[in-house]
């Protein structure tokens, strides 16, 4: 019985490493945000921001030999089901505008992009972004009051 539980053990163990040594070789590449050139920022759409809806989209895209994005993949990880329709538009229409960097053509692209609201709904919020590590953005809305008292500081 002890062999059983310590061979089960020693499988588990060896398991939850090579995720978690793949998932490190998937966030210290160049995999990421540094594969774009001319890179924008998503909108963060007004309806989203009217429905005080936020949300983070993770995408996968897939790059052609020539550095053009062939296929976006997107999951949407959010509160409301009004996100995938709301956020993945924009998300998307950046990619495609981006172009991809000769290193990166021909590899799988992922970055995370993290739409987060700070505050009450207002008519004409301030949006900001800011990168994360190699693979995830910040888009973040914030009313205009907030957003000056922190640039203030």
């Amino acid at each position: 019985m002890r062999v059983v539980s310590v061979l089960a053990l020693t499988a588990l163990l060896t398991a939850a490493d090579g995720r978690a040594q793949s998932a490190r070789t998937a966030a210290s590449g160049i995999d990421g945000l540094a594969c774009f050139e001319n890179r924008g920022v998503p909108e963060f759409p007004k309806t989203a921001l009217q429905s005080h809806v936020d949300g983070s989209i993770w995408t996968w895209t897939t790059t052609n030999a020539q550095g053009g994005d062939e296929k976006v993949e997107t999951q949407v990880v959010s509160a409301w089901s009004e996100a995938p329709k709301l956020l993945t538009p924009a998300v998307e229409k950046a990619i495609h505008a981006a172009r991809i960097k000769p290193d990166c053509a021909g590899k799988k692209v992922w970055v995370v992009f993290r739409y987060e609201l700070h505050g009450d709904a207002v008519p004409e919020p301030n949006v900001t972004s800011r990168t994360d590590g190699p693979n995830i953005m910040w888009i973040e809305s914030q009313p205009a009051a907030a957003a000056e008292s922190a640039a203030k500081r």
